[in-house]
């Protein structure tokens, strides 16, 4: 008896071994509840089970020494289901804790400058509240601004609550806002030999993909030399710099007037709408070079690089004219002005456009400009001349015919 009451001891003994060690055991339960709160897992495995799987998944949950749990995000002032208003929403600032670098990468880049310019855009006031945050804000709350002083939205490349830098490397985490009409960049890179190589190779590395080229060494500053409007000064010659100010002259509701030049010249400049100086472009051109020559020759990048500096000075040529059609018959009295109005279109205020010629003008400003210059820039034949050129300068046809007939109607010629 004395032999068989030893002999299950020793099996209840190493059922609790395996047990612990499988962790379903009450001491690993005991631990969980310590480390992870057992409120918050407890509760939100019943409210929000897949919230809990993805943090259990992270590397946030595995950490060491100590692993980032509810309340290093949330605060602990949220206990029960009746103050869950007290939950905190973490914020760059309480992210800045552990990823200093990359927040402060990130404040100096253009994801940071996202929200300020929606708001700066003329036709983004003009929408409902609803329109803004189901479309412009979502994907320019990248820049938001928190009352804390922070800015940015991490999660909006490291979603919740797995928060995976590996998820963010993928080329698919740049697609939501990098993508159709007006920023074919996702689509462009996809349909070009880069993207076709990725796809063939089933991700393999061979060929960069976004992050490859804008974010070198993991860099959150993510900053282009041309930025998003193609838009610089100073440029090589006097005719470059001539159609740059005209379209310049466009993008604003501003005045002509001295004063006013200056208040539309800081505006670009703080929201960084275009560049402006010659050491952060070159500094910029130099890095995108070094990318292009882990696999191809530093000549082949920099000479594909300054063919699509031509393919800008083109458009921005083409463009200019199309404006000073346009703002010829602002001058003459055929369009109409608002009492204290610029006597030029306001290109940003996009499908608000007041005049039918003017939403052409939009279009092929936000539309085909920008799919020419960056189809050059992402190495796509077809999205830079069929989607892009050729529109393009069918629009200016469009816009010459249709101020002859402005003309003709108002009786001026």
């Amino acid at each position: 008896m004395r032999r068989l009451v030893v002999s299950l001891l020793s099996i209840a003994v190493g059922l609790g071994a395996v047990a612990v060690w499988l962790g379903t055991g009450p001491e690993t339960a005991a631990q969980e509840a310590e480390t992870e709160g057992a409120g918050c897992i407890a509760c939100h495995e019943k409210l929000n089970p897949g919230l809990v799987q993805q943090w259990r998944d992270s590397k946030h949950a595995k950490a060491e020494p100590k692993r980032v749990e509810c309340q290093t995000c949330h605060g602990d002032d949220h206990t029960g289901a009746d103050d869950a208003e007290k939950a905190r929403t973490p914020t760059p600032k309480t992210c800045k804790k552990c990823h200093f670098k990359q927040v402060r990468q990130f404040n100096k880049g253009k994801h940071a400058l996202a929200e300020a310019t929606a708001h700066a855009i003329p036709m983004t006031a003009n929408q409902p509240d609803s329109v803004q945050k189901a479309a412009c804000l979502g994907c320019h709350s990248i820049g938001k601004k928190w009352e804390d002083g922070s800015v940015g939205k991490c999660d909006s490349c490291h979603t919740r609550h797995l928060f995976s830098a590996e998820e963010a490397r993928q080329p698919e985490a740049c697609e939501t806002c990098h993508m159709g009409e007006d920023h074919s960049q996702y689509e462009m890179w996809r349909s070009s030999k880069h993207g076709v190589i990725h796809a063939t190779d089933g991700g393999s590395g061979r060929a960069p993909v976004c992050q490859t080229c804008h974010m070198q060494e993991g860099d959150h500053e993510v900053m282009t030399g041309w930025g998003f409007l193609a838009l610089r000064l100073p440029v090589p010659d006097e005719q470059w710099t001539a159609d740059t100010m005209t379209i310049v002259r466009a993008i604003g509701p501003w005045g002509q007037d001295e004063a006013g030049m200056e208040e539309r010249i800081g505006a670009i400049k703080a929201l960084k709408l275009a560049r402006l100086d010659q050491e952060s472009f070159d500094e910029t051109r130099a890095k995108m070079i070094k990318v292009c020559a882990t696999c191809h020759s530093e000549s082949f990048g920099r000479e594909h690089l300054e063919n699509a500096d031509e393919v800008i000075r083109e458009t921005t040529h083409v463009m200019a004219e199309a404006v000073r059609v346009i703002e010829k018959l602002y001058e003459d009295g055929i369009l109409p002005l608002t009492a204290d109005g610029p006597k030029h279109p306001d290109l940003l205020l996009f499908y608000d456009s007041p005049t039918e010629i003017e939403q052409e003008l939009y279009r092929m400003f936000l539309f085909h400009r920008q799919k020419a210059f960056q189809g050059a820039i992402h190495a796509n034949p077809d999205y830079m001349h069929w989607y892009g050129w050729g529109p393009m300068k069918s629009s200016f046809q469009r816009i010459k015919e249709m101020a002859v007939e402005y003309r003709k109607r108002y009786g001026k010629k």
